[in-house]
């Protein structure tokens, strides 16, 4: 049997040890989801600051847009590497339509969720709904409605910030008057 000197026996342990660590920094480092595309600064035409909308989307390669709309509704899905992840509507409704109303027939948020704004948006850590302000064309028949859902969750203050930003944004452009009128986006 050799005897190893006390010396021997640390040098040993420090190698084995450096290696476990080596392995482990590597290996977390190497897991980590990065965004390689430039975030949006529109959603199907309506600008947005990109710091908005960034903590909505998932990180990934690829993104892209698929706009559609049909009478009283506008509706954008942004895909990241081909998959929805994130999608809003401009809609018509009744003058007499509640924020409640709008959040029980919408994906990713409850009537029960965060209300706030006067009681005009309800908010979750998957989706959210505003009423959208429509200056010069208020219809006493009609409201519009702004709704945003995601596929994954997120901090609930941040669809708060982004339905809140969204909803004004929707109410100074053409969209929330040519629902009004026209029924269509």
């Amino acid at each position: 049997m050799h005897n190893i000197s006390g010396r021997g026996v640390r040098s040993v342990v420090a190698l084995l040890g450096a290696g476990l660590l080596f392995a482990l920094t590597t290996s977390c480092s190497s897991s980590s989801p990065t965004r390689e595309y430039a975030v949006p600064s529109n959603v199907c035409g309506t600008r947005m600051a990109p710091s908005l909308l960034e903590p909505l989307l998932p990180p990934g390669e690829k993104v892209g847009a698929q706009p559609t709309s049909s009478v009283n509704v506008k509706r954008c899905r942004i895909l990241v590497d081909g998959k929805v992840a994130f999608s809003s509507s401009i809609e018509k409704r009744d003058a007499n339509t509640s924020v409640g109303d709008v959040a029980s027939s919408a994906y990713g948020v409850e009537p029960t969720d965060t209300r706030a704004d006067g009681d005009h948006t309800i908010y979750s850590k998957t989706g959210a709904v505003s009423l959208v302000e429509c200056p010069g064309s208020a219809s006493a028949n009609s409201t519009v409605w702004a709704t945003v859902r995601i596929t994954h969750n997120v901090k609930a203050s941040s669809m708060h910030d982004f339905i809140k930003e969204y909803a004004t944004a929707v109410g100074r452009g053409d969209a929330c008057r040519a629902l009004l009128t026209h029924g269509n986006a």
